[in-house]
């Protein structure tokens, strides 16, 4: 038993076979509240086993989760140390439960569990009864049911403890039905009969008690009462059922009508034939098996294996618990190879058989097995005669729970359909390991521990791709390798396959394979070699969808970013939003999606192409478009109204339908830049599926609503890569005043990045077309941004002259945020001239204006530049106070490059007045930002702090 603090004497004992109590030597264990107590219960039935938070968070709650259940699950551990270990140190690990990981483990020795008692007596009994010793048998069933205290795990709330009362009482009723035949095999018919009415009237549709109850009546010389008992098993029938008992209770009756001889002698002989020969028909394991190490891991630790690793030891070992394993994962990502190398491994700790069964769920020109079938393959693989077998399935599974009953097999069932074709193929008892696959998560079975695969690590997929390809022309070309697994999305079938198609084509190098495989339409039909075929793989998982989600998949395969929301998915497929999320999650559950995140999904590398190649064979052109259309115009819609809460003032708005439903909209503008922010990578790509289908006008839209989301994020590459996609939309469209927006998006990104050159030519490009259509407020802004260009060229006198231009137009086209804008800037340039006190006057009327119109960050913007006037006219104090003030503009926007350009100010301030500690400290913050933003200006600060450095 368990030493527990190390004292003598002091053992640890645990029942559940009734109220859950706990004893450490004579002292009971007060348990705790009855959360607490649930959460002990399930340490105790997985003794010896790691438990995982979230498998105990399940098992306490199910679906009710509280706030912070992992909170609820340390609080409970920790009141059972106290109650076990009194005397441990706060920060002492745990001798009684121990942690591991993210999970605990109840250590405890097989005897110290009442429940492990049961079993080993239940697995003794029956081994008396092969061997024909029926009193041993009896004497071991009685030891075992006594057991039982009353209902397993009494008042222990949570799901879990619900589940496992009703399989306890399940197995209680199944060992005493075992009794009793022992008790008739032995004569002892009339001593059973009062305990069979008492069962059949608690459990009616318990068939085999009624069975036993007709024969002890029959034998006790009560043959009419033995048709009696027939009848009210019929009635129950049909009461609870509409049904008619099952053929085996029927044919009993007709037994008892005729006398057949064979009733009155015993069932079963004192002496049993040996069984039969244990059946091993594992499939060949997989040479060159390649990484899964975790997993294994994890399935290795949970089995109770003996000493020396042989469960053919001739000393008597514990009956270790049932164990079964889910694995599950997308089509060619290594399951059956997973599973088939777990069961070699295991095979001698299972003497009793190794089963292998394919339930045929996505196998080409085959329907899945039935759960009748699959009982009757692993009923003869077991060794029963056919005329043993019955007809009805749920007596097939009882048949197939009997058989396994006090055995210890190994079982994989492969390919498996979903949870309603494997429940009755597991048994019931202890002593077995089953190993399921499936391409979808099998989530309704109970006490089932799920393993999903996902594709190999980078170094593991190359290692394949080489033991595939048998030579050294991978090692060889290391680059080549390295893009060839990425092409394959280290999914192992397609490693494999482009492996072989390597090894058997020895005039190719791994650069010609690259290239075959560079051609995206060709890809799939690459990755084929004989009867083995990615593509293939991928269809029958797909075809095994309904019809309207395999049109949501295949319509996905358009989607050009790679992840996706369900709005974005439902604008897409053009379906309701709630249809559209039930379809994408059970995609997940068939691994046909991925799930990175709540909410956001993504293809596999080469599943999206599948989906796109299902989509062209299957979609019209005009049905694509049509999809591609109703994604766009999501996008611009929901682009817009982030944009709206990022640049409220702006002169441009999208065109909204009678109908904007499908629109996303935002709470305010963090929320606005964390929706674009997660949108990202895809806005590219958006930009350029536009042009590819002629839908120029969405095309230029989406970039141009993105202005402030890369102005604030100062996003220059993404700018400049969506902005150069757009213009050629806008030109197509012959929209002027769009190409006019666009090109000056170009030139702001060029100013922002030092290329003041390449910025002067979009603007005057911008500047004509704007005089051109006669937008005299683009003019302007124009204007003013090309001044700010020309003083970075040097050219002060053209940089004023432009500024002055700018704020004349605003002025007289009453454009206040213009006007504002227009004033700041050419603030600027008069303190580049030296007018400081014009520069000042300009500067505080601009101040004026964004305070009026409440825009925080353009008053942010003008707070630095007072600051960096009053620096050159000597008050440092007050730029002081206007940097601190600017600070705080620039954070309450979130304008980290403002931030740091303020720091920066805040540097050459402190360095102007000799206090260089803090000058250093403040330019280093401002790096920090500038290289986070991956900002030239960073190179800027790091020569600043590098002259401190020089000079002391």
């Amino acid at each position: 038993m368990t030493a527990v603090d190390a004292a003598p004497g002091r053992e640890l004992a645990v029942k559940v076979l009734g109220p859950l109590r706990a004893f450490v030597g004579d002292r009971e264990i007060e348990l705790g509240p009855p959360l607490q107590r649930a959460l002990f219960a399930v340490l105790a039935l997985r003794n010896n086993h790691v438990v995982y938070r979230a498998e105990l968070i399940d098992a306490l709650w199910g679906e009710g989760l509280p706030n912070r259940p992992e909170g609820g699950v340390h609080t409970y551990v920790a009141g059972l140390r106290r109650a076990f270990e009194p005397g441990r140190g706060r920060r002492s690990p745990g001798r009684v439960i121990e942690s591991r990981g993210s999970g605990y483990l109840l250590r405890a020795t097989s005897d110290a569990i009442d429940l492990a008692c049961f079993e080993r007596n239940v697995e003794m009994a029956r081994a008396a009864v092969v061997s024909g010793d029926l009193p041993q048998a009896e004497r071991r069933y009685d030891e075992a049911l006594r057991l039982f205290d009353g209902v397993a795990l009494g008042g222990v709330p949570g799901p879990f403890a619900a589940t496992q009362r009703v399989r306890l009482a399940e197995v209680r009723l199944g060992v005493v039905e075992d009794r009793i035949d022992v008790v008739l095999a032995r004569g002892r018919h009339a001593t059973v009969i009062s305990d069979l009415r008492t069962m059949t009237r608690e459990h009616p549709l318990r068939e085999r008690a009624w069975s036993q109850l007709m024969l002890a009546l029959y034998r006790a010389g009560r043959q009419a009462d033995a048709l009696a008992a027939f009848d009210e098993a019929r009635q129950a029938c049909a009461r609870e059922l509409g049904l008619d008992p099952g053929p085996s209770l029927a044919e009993l009756r007709q037994r008892i009508i005729v006398a057949d001889p064979g009733l009155t002698v015993a069932v079963r002989a004192e002496t049993a034939a040996p069984p039969p020969a244990a059946r091993r028909d594992l499939p060949r394991d997989i040479e060159g098996f390649i990484g899964r190490d975790r997993e294994t891991g994890r399935v290795l630790s949970s089995i109770d294996r003996p000493a020396g690793g042989s469960g053919r030891s001739p000393a008597p070992r514990p009956v270790p618990p049932l164990r079964v394993f889910a694995i599950d994962g997308m089509a060619g990502v290594g399951k059956t190879t997973l599973a088939v190398r777990l069961a070699h491994r295991l095979a001698e700790d299972y003497p009793d058989g190794q089963l292998y069964l394919d339930l045929h769920a996505h196998t080409a020109g085959q329907e899945p097995l039935t759960a009748a079938a699959a009982l009757d393959k692993l009923l003869r693989a077991a060794g029963v005669p056919g005329e043993r077998i019955p007809a009805e399935a749920d007596e097939r599974a009882a048949t197939w729970r009997a058989e396994l009953a006090g055995r210890r097999m190994l079982l994989v069932l492969d390919n498996a359909a979903g949870t309603a074709q494997v429940r009755p193929l597991l048994p019931a008892s202890a002593g077995s390991l089953v190993l399921i696959t499936a391409r979808r998560r099998l989530p309704g079975l109970q006490d089932c521990e799920f393993l999903s695969l996902d594709v190999l690590p980078d170094a593991e997929a190359a290692t394949l791709f080489a033991i595939a390809a048998g030579d050294v022309r991978p090692a060889a070309e290391p680059e080549a390798t390295e893009a060839v697994v990425r092409i394959c999305g280290n999914l192992p079938l397609a490693v494999q396959i482009a492996g072989a198609r390597l090894r058997h084509r020895e005039a190719w190098s791994v650069a010609h394979l690259l290239d075959r495989l560079g051609d995206e339409d060709r890809r799939l039909a690459e990755l084929s070699v004989d009867d083995r075929s990615v593509a293939a793989a991928f269809s029958l998982s797909y075809r095994s969808q309904p019809p309207g989600r395999q049109r949501i998949f295949r319509l996905l395969g358009l989607f050009p970013g790679p992840e996706f929301t369900v709005r974005a998915a439902a604008a897409l497929a053009g379906v309701d939003a709630q249809d559209t999320d039930e379809a994408l999650e059970e995609l997940v559950d068939a691994h046909l999606l991925d799930q990175p995140g709540a909410g956001r999904y993504r293809f596999h590398d080469l599943l999206g192409v599948f989906a796109a190649r299902q989509c062209r064979a299957e979609e019209t052109e005009s049905a694509r478009r049509a999809a591609m259309e109703r994604l766009l115009d999501f996008y611009v819609l929901s682009i817009d109204n982030a944009e709206e809460l990022i640049r409220p003032h702006r002169l441009d708005r999208a065109e909204r339908p009678s109908d904007d439903s499908a629109a996303l909209r935002f709470g305010d503008r963090a929320a606005a830049l964390a929706w674009l922010e997660a949108e990202r990578a895809g806005f590219v790509p958006l930009v350029r599926v536009a042009g590819e289908y002629g839908l120029d006008h969405q095309g230029w839209r989406i970039a141009r609503y993105l202005w402030g989301f890369f102005e604030a994020k100062r996003l220059w590459a993404d700018w400049i890569a969506c902005y150069e996609l757009a213009l050629p939309c806008a030109r197509r469209a012959g929209d002027r005043l769009a190409e006019a927006r666009i090109l000056v998006g170009l030139g702001v990104c060029r100013h922002d990045l030092r290329e003041y050159a390449e910025a002067v030519g979009h603007y005057r490009d911008a500047l004509l077309l704007m005089r051109e259509i006669g937008f005299r407020s683009g003019e302007a802004g124009v204007l003013t941004n090309l001044g700010n260009s020309y003083r970075r060229l040097g050219d002060v006198v053209e940089s004023v002259a432009c500024q002055e231009q700018s704020l004349a137009i605003f002025r007289e086209s009453g454009d206040r945020a213009g006007t504002g804008i227009a004033l700041a800037n050419l603030g600027e340039r008069y303190r580049d001239a030296g007018r400081f006190e014009e520069s000042v006057a300009c500067q505080h009327q601009a101040l004026e204006i964004f305070q009026e119109l409440g825009s925080r960050g353009l008053e942010g913007s003008v707070l630095d530049n007072l600051a960096r006037t009053h620096q050159s006219m000597g008050r440092y104090d007050e730029a002081l106070r206007r940097c601190e003030e600017a600070l705080a503009a620039r954070r309450d926007t979130a304008d980290r490059y403002g931030e740091a350009e303020t720091l920066d100010c805040l540097g050459h301030i402190h360095q102007a007045v000799g206090r260089t500690v803090e000058a250093r400290r403040q330019w280093s913050r401002a790096l920090d930002l500038f290289e986070e933003l991956d900002a030239p200006a960073a190179a800027d600060v790091r020569a600043q702090l590098a002259g401190l450095a020089r000079n002391g």
